[in-house]
């Protein structure tokens, strides 16, 4: 695993979802569609612990996650294509398959498939605005 630095408070309440965020950032990452955007990240035990608190909020109900994900991903929309979605779904759903419950891992893609969703009518409908 990538991260070195201590587990953050979010990471040791949720630690299946700390486990699932670092292991699909390394497959996402080493993957030759979505590792040129993943480059740009450098501290990433910020980003696994911001993505920690992020599904926790989304699965849970609960979490830290303070952010903005449509404004960070629209502010890329010039690196980023539809297909690229498709990709980290698919990643995705291997990843929470291999790590998550059942149940957890069909709600995470569920809740997945609806953020791509929006992030992609967020990004791509009207692009030259």
């Amino acid at each position: 695993m990538t991260q070195s630095a201590p587990l953050h408070p979010v990471q040791m309440r949720h630690p299946d979802l700390a486990r699932l965020v670092e292991h699909f950032y390394e497959q996402a990452r080493q993957d030759p569609l979505l590792a040129p955007v993943f480059a740009r990240i450098t501290d990433w035990p910020h980003h696994f612990r911001a993505l920690t608190a992020f599904w926790a909020t989304q699965l849970r109900g609960r979490g830290l996650y303070r952010g903005a994900p449509i404004a960070v991903h629209h502010a890329m929309r010039r690196q980023l294509a539809p297909e690229m979605f498709e990709r980290w779904l698919a990643l995705w759903d291997a990843a929470t398959a291999q790590v998550m419950g059942a149940e957890d891992a069909a709600a995470l893609q569920a809740h997945a498939r609806r953020i791509a969703a929006v992030m992609q009518a967020a990004i791509f409908d009207g692009a030259d605005q």
